[in-house]
């Protein structure tokens, strides 16, 4: 035998162990960690997130046509809008519902959550309670929409409800869903986009 042939190869050396950390790490179940698209050849320039299930996010990423649904969860792609838009019922438990979220979320890194938009949870009138509790909680956040009770909404299916783009607002008397939606719904979807475009050109 050689020299060579007594040597021993040495064991190789195993691996640093990962950190704990690092394997165990899951983004929060409220996290939507995929892309986000509009669903009307638009990209996505801002997202709805809603505070609980049932909002109208849905509802309303159809008829805002730069909106995308997030659902209920906090868009988290490097790809997807980071600009949101938090939804919530105008009732004390929907405002609860928005001040947890706010409050004791942990969000994506960068996100920026610049506002509220408030839906009705029926026709009529608000009591003041809740609109002084919705003041209080919308505090937390720069801007706050209401939208009203659309009746017609409880008879439209939602692929045929026609969104409204940036450019253009129908005639206050318009009421057909199916050519876009009510004027107050298109001057709040106008202020939302004029708020992020200020916003983003403060950023750059």
């Amino acid at each position: 035998m050689t020299d060579h042939d007594n040597t021993v190869d040495a064991a190789p050396m195993p691996a640093a162990p990962m950190s704990a950390d690092v394997v165990s790490w899951q983004p929060p179940r409220y996290w939507r960690c995929d892309t986000l698209t509009s669903g009307h050849e638009l990209p996505p320039l801002f997202a709805l997130v809603g505070a609980a299930g049932g909002v109208g996010t849905t509802t309303l990423a159809r008829m805002w046509g730069p909106a995308a649904d997030s659902e209920t969860r906090w868009p988290a792609h490097p790809e997807t809008t980071q600009w949101c838009v938090l939804v919530a019922r105008l009732s004390m438990a929907g405002i609860d519902d928005a001040a947890a979220r706010l409050r004791d979320d942990v969000r994506p890194e960068g996100l920026d959550v610049f506002g509220i938009v408030w839906t009705p949870p029926r026709p009529g009138r608000i009591p003041k309670e809740v609109h002084r509790y919705a003041s209080t909680v919308g505090e937390l956040v720069d801007h706050c929409w209401r939208v009203a009770w659309i009746e017609d909404l409880m008879l439209a299916r939602r692929d045929a409800l026609a969104p409204w783009l940036p450019g253009s607002l129908p005639d206050s008397k318009h009421t057909d869903l199916a050519a876009g939606p009510p004027l107050a719904v298109c001057t709040t979807g106008a202020d939302i986009v004029d708020t992020v475009t200020h916003r983003y050109r403060r950023t750059t």
